[in-house]
C-alpha cells in the first residue's frame, strides 16, 4: 500500500478515502500482533489509518482523535489485565465531549462482544478482514 500511495501521490491523482481510523493498542499493553494486520486491511479497504502504535495512553487517544478528524478509533488489548484500558478510553472521550463524535470498534484476545458492550463500545470484531468489513459498515459504505 504504501508504494501505491507513493505512486498516486506522484502521478496526480486522488484517492478519495472511505473515512479516517486511529488506532493503537492501549496503555500497558505492547503487543502488535493482529493491529498491523488489521491496519493494512482497512488501508486496503480504503480507509486512511493513523496507527499510534503500543502502550497508548487514553489522552493520546483523545489528541490523535481531534488533530486526525477521525471516524472510528480502533483500540487493541491482548491481555486481560490491559482490556479494561479500553473502558478508560471511552470515559475519557466522554470527559472529553468528543465521544459522540467517532464510532469506537475493539479488538484483541482478551475482547469479547459482552465486553464491548459493556464499556460502550460500537462494536467488537475477532477477525482482521472482519474488522475491516465491520469500519465499512460503521461509516455506512
Amino acid at each position: 500500500m504504501p508504494i501505491l500511495e507513493e505512486e498516486l501521490k506522484r502521478t496526480g491523482a486522488e484517492r478519495k478515502a472511505l473515512g479516517i481510523v486511529v488506532a493503537g493498542t492501549v496503555l500497558g499493553d505492547i503487543h502488535s500482533i493482529g493491529k498491523p494486520i488489521v491496519c493494512t486491511l482497512l488501508i486496503a479497504e480504503g480507509f486512511e489509518v493513523h496507527d499510534l502504535g503500543v502502550n497508548i495512553k487514553a489522552e493520546k487517544f483523545a489528541e490523535a482523535i481531534e488533530k486526525y478528524k477521525a471516524d472510528i478509533l480502533a483500540k487493541s488489548a491482548l491481555m486481560t489485565m490491559t482490556a479494561p484500558e479500553q473502558g478508560k478510553v471511552i470515559s475519557r472521550l466522554k470527559e472529553e465531549g468528543i465521544r459522540d463524535k467517532v464510532k469506537i470498534m475493539v479488538g484483541g484476545a482478551a475482547i469479547s462482544q459482552e465486553f464491548a458492550d459493556h464499556i460502550g463500545a460500537d462494536g467488537y470484531e475477532p477477525t482482521a478482514p472482519g474488522a475491516a468489513k465491520f469500519a465499512r459498515a460503521l461509516v455506512g459504505k
